[in-house]
């Protein structure tokens, strides 16, 4: 073979080397894209997620998400039991997630009562004879079965009515209910969207001041 054509050959080889070296540590090195399901009644869990998720694509981490925004907490967790996503933005009292793990936890959210301004609700017994309108009602079920259970309401002719967030203000205004369940973060853009309720439960004028958001506490139902 002649001397060139061995130089010529060499080059090749090394330089195919190189390119599948170069080729293999792209491979190994790529990012692992998860799919990540949430779904909250405002959206905004899903906005918060994909900002996470940019910020990760923009610092180069190894780890991407695929955000999939499913409109409810109920339906994140049911395409995580079914399989269908990695991972999942879910409350722990809703869904299948016996086979899920937490990685992080996100935020703890209060269930809370809320009555009115003026409202003569000012504790659990006071309900009785009311009617209650539950926002998320699918995902807050389980709250509202250790309510009935743990303080009889039942008995007490307390109604639950199952409402969506656009219709909380005419339901409360209209009187069709009394008072108003939901499970949300403690912000001030969380509360003053219940929209006829204070933006901020009042806990500095005195020891009954904030029991119209919070509920009795002399019993605290295990959730």
């Amino acid at each position: 073979m002649p001397f060139w054509l061995r130089i010529v050959s060499l080059i090749g080889v090394i330089l195919l080397c190189t390119g599948a070296g170069l080729l293999g540590y792209r491979w190994y090195n790529r990012p692992v894209t998860l799919s990540l399901a949430v779904g909250t009644i405002d959206g905004e869990g899903a906005k918060a997620m994909s900002t996470i998720a940019g910020q990760l694509a923009s610092d180069g981490a190894p780890v991407r998400l695929k955000v999939i925004d499913t409109g409810t907490t109920v339906e994140s967790a049911r395409q995580f039991a079914a399989g269908k996503v990695d991972l999942a933005v879910v409350r722990g009292d809703v869904g299948d997630l016996s086979q899920a793990q937490a990685i992080v936890v996100l935020t703890h959210m209060p269930v809370l009562l809320i009555a009115p301004p003026g409202s003569s609700i000012d504790s659990i017994d006071k309900l009785k004879g009311h009617t209650v309108g539950v926002l998320s009602a699918e995902a807050n079920a389980k709250i509202v079965d250790v309510l009935n259970n743990t303080y009889d309401l039942v008995r007490g002719k307390v109604v639950f009515k199952p409402l969506n967030l656009q219709d909380a203000r005419q339901a409360v205004q209209s009187k069709q209910v009394s008072a108003l369940l939901v499970a949300i973060p403690l912000t001030e853009k969380y509360l003053s969207s219940q929209g006829s309720f204070p933006a901020r439960p009042q806990s500095d004028s005195g020891p009954d001041s904030d029991r119209n958001s919070r509920g009795d506490r002399r019993r605290q139902p295990r959730l």
